[in-house]
């Protein structure tokens, strides 16, 4: 099953980092996701591939234990934690990256295509998980 959560979890990071190149490229965001890198001395004059090198590996890592939490989630249907779950991700990414002091500026302040995505790779996620949780099992 190790195997499976690291494969699944490489493909959603990808996807992820590609649509975060792309909501980038056209502006869909008011932030650059490789902002990051500005507070740290050794990334700041960093190559740009470099950057966006270590966001992939911390959205990997982020991945990897999303899968895994999902299984905690295998009762309910996955519409709706998938939902839940993106959202409550989104709103909080959206919150530590705005810096916004209040809940009402970072709900104005929200980007619809950066919650869809988050969405979305956190249902491909969940699915996954509890698909292959159903098709071997722990306990085999």
């Amino acid at each position: 099953m190790k195997g499976l959560a690291i494969s699944t979890s490489f493909a959603a990071a990808v996807v992820t980092i590609i649509m975060f190149k792309i909501l980038d490229l056209f502006h869909f965001i008011k932030w650059n996701p490789v902002g990051f890198s500005n507070t740290f001395q050794a990334l700041k004059d960093s190559n740009a591939f470099i950057k966006w090198g270590i966001l992939f590996i911390i959205v990997w890592a982020a991945s990897i234990v999303l899968y895994y939490i999902s299984l905690l989630f295998m009762k309910i249907p996955v519409a709706i934690t998938s939902i839940v779950l993106g959202l409550l991700i989104a709103f909080a990414l959206e919150w530590i990256i705005l810096d916004a002091h209040s809940i009402e500026k970072t709900i104005k302040k929200m980007s619809i295509p950066f919650v869809c995505i988050i969405i979305l790779s956190t249902r491909f996620l969940m699915e996954s998980a509890i698909f292959h949780a159903q098709d071997k099992p722990l306990s085999k």
